[in-house]
């Protein structure tokens, strides 16, 4: 019985593949994560002793490209199928490609010469990143015995790239050219818009990080051109060490991909600034000084955080929120872009958290105490230009969330305290007649904050009636908001000068777990430019709503409301990927 259900685990696996490749027929928009990761397996077998099942069901797949070519590979789109597979037994797997074999967009696929070209692509593209990697390893070795590199097409790239290493990421003069290819200063269409030419990039790193920071980073985190809250930290690094060593640390982390030879030597920066804007934000709020600038602090560390951290990391790119606890609370602007851009990045978050984790969690204080009554209703209504949502919107989410928390109504309408179900239902004819707006001139810029903003909106008014009133994916009231939802993401840009980081990602995240699957495909096939773009929050995003996919397709599309549901889906036993231990950052 179980291996029958292993083959049919399989099966489903791969028609999922299928229908995922259908909706790129000439493959550009393909995410090809998961094909690389598995063609480079297949092609530096592992040699342990204690991987010797790995090896084995590779070779199987290996010899599957080989007899039927190698377009196969492709049906691992999804990161799903080379697991499935390693279940089955020598047997099943012969039934598993009979059966396929039977099915006419397999045969398409492994017929179809765009992908025997796709896979060979990927192929030399695996073979060239590791030439590359085993040239700079050679380059390092040269340069530390004094022995001259084996020659190669790529040696001569930079012969004094590793002399001044050990020195202070102050020091002028330690910073090098760009490789060839990558100092173009136009046509970046990614969240980087601009990174100089080879011939700007001597003398005094510093310097190079605040500029790259100004021209590179500040104008892909918004489209508003009014106002532009990482542009204001500049003023406020000019009178706090420990903001500017944030910017410099968060310069450093977005430039070393832009220069692969000297990944290291950035990387080395990255981390000495962001060591040293620890160290300096320590002792100014222990001196009581500049509360300001240690919000702008926090707010750059938790970004760099959430772009570089991995689920399992150490530090949760979260614990940057701490700083609401230190400083006096009286002393706190909560209507700044730094304090709501920490509250934003903790609201979200929160939303993807079953309540049984909320139960247990230690809240940061900035998540408890009152901070919206007081606003003046024009001005909570306002869209923040870096989050692309007004702080009513924040307000309403975190109002939401905390209905959950309070256990009076639980996910449940039916016997839930009714004083909170009216609170529930009044933040829902909030959202309702919420009109947000921007100071932004009449122009595209305007209307992609606006229709960002109603993205927010329209997810608050989904995450609501989906958690709260118990509605599932199926109902109407879901439906009509959902589908409304899926039309406005698709509709904003993924790349170019007009794309930048308000790109709302959560509202995504809750489209693609309430739209079918179909829809769900073309999100995920309109975002593809993001995901292969700078470094953003939105891979991780998708890989968890990707874990959910097998959950969301055993739902009983008959049923419109099912108590709880939405706790169900968080839950890990509803996932086919490992949830790690951090906060899933939606911002």
């Amino acid at each position: 019985m179980d291996a029958d259900r292993r083959l049919t685990k399989a099966l489903e696996v791969a028609s999922d593949a299928l229908q995922h490749l259908s909706m790129s027929p000439d493959f550009s928009c393909l995410d090809c994560t998961h094909i690389d990761r598995l063609v480079g397996r297949v092609v530096d077998l592992p040699t342990e002793g204690n991987q010797r099942n790995s090896r084995r069901n590779l070779l199987v797949i290996r010899q599957w490209m080989i007899t039927e070519g190698p377009g196969v590979v492709l049906l691992e789109v999804l990161g799903q199928l080379y697991w499935r597979l390693g279940e089955l037994n020598s047997k099943q797997f012969e039934k598993f490609k009979a059966t396929l074999q039977q099915q006419q967009p397999y045969l398409s696929l492994i017929q179809d010469t765009a992908a025997v070209t796709l896979v060979l692509q990927r192929l030399q593209h695996i073979q060239r990143v590791k030439a590359e990697a085993c040239q700079d390893f050679l380059c390092e070795l040269s340069d530390l015995t004094g022995l001259k590199a084996v020659d190669s097409p790529t040696a001569e790239r930079d012969v004094s790239r590793s002399r001044s290493r050990s020195g202070s990421p102050f020091t002028p003069g330690s910073t090098h050219s760009f490789d060839s290819g990558s100092s173009q200063e136009t046509g970046f269409t990614s969240l980087v818009k601009y990174v100089p030419s080879p011939s700007a990039w001597a003398g005094d790193m510093e310097q190079l990080l605040i500029d790259f920071y100004l021209n590179g980073i500040c104008p892909g985190r918004t489209v508003a051109t009014q106002s532009n809250g990482y542009m204001s930290l500049l003023q406020v690094a000019t009178t706090c060490p420990s903001t500017r060593f944030a910017l410099l640390s968060l310069s450093a982390s977005y430039i070393s991909e832009y220069l692969p030879s000297q990944k290291d030597l950035y990387q080395h920066a990255e981390l000495y600034y962001s060591t040293q804007a620890l160290q300096a934000l320590a002792t100014q709020i222990a001196n009581g000084d500049d509360y300001n600038g240690a919000l702008a602090t926090s707010m750059l560390l938790m970004h760099h955080g959430a772009v570089n951290s991995s689920p399992d990391a150490p530090l949760c790119w979260s614990c940057h929120a701490n700083v609401f606890d230190i400083i006096p609370d009286s002393m706190i602007d909560h209507q700044s872009e730094p304090a709501l851009f920490i509250r934003a990045q903790l609201t979200l978050a929160r939303t993807a958290q079953t309540s049984e984790t909320l139960k247990a969690t230690r809240f940061h204080s900035l998540e408890t105490r009152s901070w919206y009554e007081g606003t003046r209703p024009s001005e909570g209504r306002k869209i923040c230009s870096i989050l692309g949502a007004s702080p009513q919107v924040l307000f309403i989410l975190s109002s939401i969330t905390a209905l959950v928390l309070d256990g009076r109504l639980d996910g449940r309408l039916d016997g839930g305290d009714s004083t909170t179900l009216a609170y529930a239902q009044f933040q829902e004819s909030q959202l309702q007649a919420l009109r947000q707006w921007s100071a932004e001139p009449r122009g595209p810029e305007h209307d992609i904050l606006v229709a960002t903003a109603e993205a927010f909106r329209l997810a608050a008014l989904v995450y609501l009636r989906c958690r709260i009133y118990g509605m599932t994916r199926f109902h109407p009231s879901v439906v009509e908001a959902s589908e409304a939802l899926c039309a406005l993401l698709l509709a904003l840009p993924v790349k170019g000068p007009l794309y930048t980081a308000i790109y709302p990602v959560w509202p995504l995240f809750v489209a693609a777990v309430t739209v079918n699957s179909e829809k769900r495909d073309r999100l995920y096939q309109h975002v593809v430019p993001i995901r292969e773009g700078d470094k953003n929050t939105l891979p991780a995003v998708l890989r968890r709503v990707s874990g959910m996919r097998v959950w969301l397709a055993q739902q009983d599309a008959t049923c419109q409301r099912r108590d709880g549901w939405w706790e169900e889906m968080l839950s890990p036993r509803s996932s086919t990927v490992a949830l790690g231990r951090n906060l899933l950052c939606l911002g």
